[in-house]
């Protein structure tokens, strides 16, 4: 008798990879978040990697033991999402949050490299200051259109990685790889040096939802991870060399005079030697979308201990939404011992609801699309 007939007929066996390649990566859906890899290869399984440009694939499919965590960790399917909005109080179209402000890091050195008001920053420095963390996994630039993961230990790391500036060195066959998201969390099987590690993780809505998932299982690595910074996020992008062309064209500029990028209500696009920045809406970018972010709900981050962004902000300050009680006390932290200043007359009530109804809007737009690609 086979080890098959042993089995109950009625019993499900776990999904695995090859479910999440049946029902993610052949779907064109699959976030790139790199929480299955992390995983696997933090656990020494060495089934499956990151690829350079796409989803993951096996990289040993004998080592496979298809136990299903990989596929109960992926944002985007629905495994633990009751779980983690009961644990989370999340209500749509925005989560829990407890407090929303607008603030800035107190030190210019901060905001002068900043996308908006380097609060993130500032926070990730106090942590690192008051020894809360052993280090922060961001992305760092290391050419003009590209980012990769990078664990920064000490200040003058983080700064180096702080804000989207690009410079115009490097050649032009770079933005053939420019994709404006970053595969950040596969990163995590690189620094696990010990289980007294404390790190904090800063990113994107999809790659937010595959840590709280790993930590609601209680599986490595995650168990390094002490807080959660989420940015929040409409859309990210892929230029290749045919992209990039259509866009230089529609807009009239060249990519290699990008200075900084910013993302609002819109893209705003800063080239050197103009005073008047590009602004883009995202309704004209969608042929140049990835398409996982087609798909994606989650705008504002709801599953982070706090979310950050430049939306319902001014310039040079960061909208901030503290949703959990260790959120709340690493922010007040920063806030009072100076690391970072909340101005009084961008706080008021009426600016408040403002915020918080730009963060709402974009939320529901950002769903609405989803349910319009039918895949939810």
């Amino acid at each position: 008798m086979t080890d098959n007939h042993l089995l109950n007929v009625n019993e499900e066996l776990p999904k695995s990879f090859e479910d999440l390649i049946k029902e993610v990566h052949e779907r064109d859906i699959c976030g790139e978040c790199g929480g299955c890899v992390s995983f696997c290869s933090a656990a020494d399984i060495g089934a499956i990697e990151m690829t350079e440009d796409g989803p993951p694939h096996y990289s040993n499919e004998e080592n496979c033991l298809h136990c299903g965590i990989c596929y109960l960790i992926c944002p985007e399917t629905f495994e633990l999402n009751s779980e983690l909005n009961k644990k989370y109080n999340f209500k749509p179209p925005i989560g829990h949050w407890s407090k929303i402000v607008s603030a800035q890091a107190k030190s210019s050195k901060i905001r002068e490299v900043a996308t908006d008001g380097g609060v993130v920053t500032a926070i990730l420095i106090a942590l690192l200051d008051n020894n809360l963390i052993n280090g922060a996994l961001i992305s760092k630039r290391i050419n003009s259109f590209q980012r990769i993961p990078f664990f920064a230990k000490n200040k003058e790391e983080i700064l180096e990685a702080a804000g989207t500036y690009y410079q115009s060195k490097g050649p032009i066959p770079e933005l053939g790889k420019y994709n404006t998201f970053v595969s950040t969390i596969s990163e995590l099987k690189k620094i696990v040096f010990s289980d007294y590690m404390k790190i904090a993780v800063v990113g994107v809505p999809c790659q937010i939802h595959s840590i709280r998932k790993m930590q609601e299982l209680n599986i490595i690595p995650a168990h390094i991870v002490e807080y959660t910074l989420g940015l929040f996020c409409y859309e990210n992008f892929k230029f290749d060399d045919v992209a990039r062309a259509r866009i230089e064209e529609r807009f009239k500029f060249a990519f290699n005079d990008i200075e900084k990028l910013n993302i609002k209500d819109n893209l705003i696009i800063n080239l050197r030697d103009k005073d008047v920045p590009i602004t883009i809406e995202f309704s004209e970018l969608q042929d140049i979308m990835r398409h996982a972010c087609r798909v994606c709900e989650n705008f504002s981050n709801y599953f982070a201990d706090i979310s950050f962004g430049g939306l319902g902000s001014q310039k040079d300050h960061t909208t901030v939404m503290i949703r959990t009680k260790m959120g709340q006390e690493i922010y007040n932290l920063a806030l009072n011992k100076g690391y970072i200043v909340e101005p009084h007359e961008l706080n008021s009530s009426v600016e408040k609801s403002k915020m918080l109804a730009q963060i709402i809007s974009f939320s529901k737009r950002k769903s609405k699309r989803a349910e319009g690609f039918g895949l939810k």
